[in-house]
């Protein structure tokens, strides 16, 4: 990710949010710019968020926190974007410059045209995990924005949960009401972002004098989400609409990007445990009794059950 954007955006500053600790002192020498851990956030109510959240409802929950705590430390930024660490930079983010100039945030839909078969994902898996994709969100300093990311955070305290039946999926899901309740946003729907396994029905590669193209625009940048380089053959996890043999355009960058993985120590730093992957069978096991509980028995037992459960 670094790699892709420094080759690509030169002037842009790049820093890892890092939620997780160096206890076990990992040489990361290869890492060549700022790294924030998210005890630098002092995030109120952190360990109570540590307690409660898997791993991926953590990495999620600190999302709004860092955005804000980065608006705070580099009080001469004007626009802070946020990108997965699974994406690829292509292109000079030029488009996305000017958009800031006009909106306060931008987003993008996982997709932007009807699927029309049964296979994976489906518009369904959309409509239950958001209809934006928050390996992406760009925000300009505003009073709009600000006040955004106090209600996104507001949210993300305690409810930042992957379940399903009370209708929540982590940070995402609740990005589906930020157009209603803010002003100046923002959904791009230029084919050259956020191109991914949950949109390849209705974008294209193409390479031109050296230059990628979907559907004929320039692509801005990819996102490999769920491919790993430990079965290549793959496009992602949860996906078969497409393969490989079925998608002969997308060979040339997954393999450039599993090059860079494998370059950049993938195999080596996956050995290591994160400090905050605790008791996460446990957490998942308490998860799915609270749904059993709370839609097989009445109302009336419900308060029983949060005493019984220690909430």
């Amino acid at each position: 990710m670094f790699e892709s954007i420094r080759q690509t955006n030169p002037s842009w500053k790049f820093i890892i949010g890092l939620v997780d600790k160096n206890d076990q002192n990992t040489d990361l020498f290869f890492l060549e710019c700022e790294l924030v851990t998210v005890e630098e956030l002092a995030i109120p109510g952190f360990d109570a968020m540590i307690q409660r959240y898997t791993i991926v409802e953590l990495l999620t929950s600190a999302k709004p926190f860092y955005i804000e705590w980065l608006f705070n430390h580099y009080p001469d930024a004007k626009n802070i974007v946020y990108f997965d660490p699974d994406i690829m930079i292509f292109q000079p983010l030029t488009r996305l410059e000017e958009s800031l100039e006009n909106f306060d945030v931008v987003l993008t839909p996982h997709f932007t045209t009807p699927i029309n078969d049964d296979k994976l994902p489906t518009e369904l898996h959309v409509m239950q995990t958001g209809i934006y994709n928050l390996g992406f969100i760009a925000m300009k300093r505003t009073d709009n924005t600000m006040a955004m990311l106090k209600w996104w955070q507001s949210r993300l305290k305690d409810q930042c949960l992957i379940d399903l039946s009370r209708g929540l999926f982590v940070d995402q899901l609740w990005m589906n009401l930020a157009p209603a309740y803010f002003d100046k946003v923002l959904v791009e729907k230029y084919p050259g972002y956020n191109m991914a396994h949950w949109n390849l029905h209705e974008r294209r590669l193409e390479k031109m004098n050296g230059e990628w193209l979907v559907n004929g625009m320039p692509l801005v940048f990819y996102h490999f989400s769920h491919y790993s380089p430990a079965n290549p053959g793959s496009i992602a996890v949860h996906h078969n609409r497409f393969n490989f043999a079925t998608r002969p355009d997308l060979l040339e960058i997954f393999g450039r990007y599993k090059e860079s993985l494998i370059r950049f120590h993938y195999f080596d730093l996956k050995k290591i445990s994160c400090y905050y992957l605790r008791d996460e069978n446990k957490k998942k096991r308490k998860r799915e009794l609270e749904t059993f509980l709370r839609m097989a028995l009445p109302d009336k037992m419900k308060g029983r059950i949060k005493k019984w459960l220690g909430k």
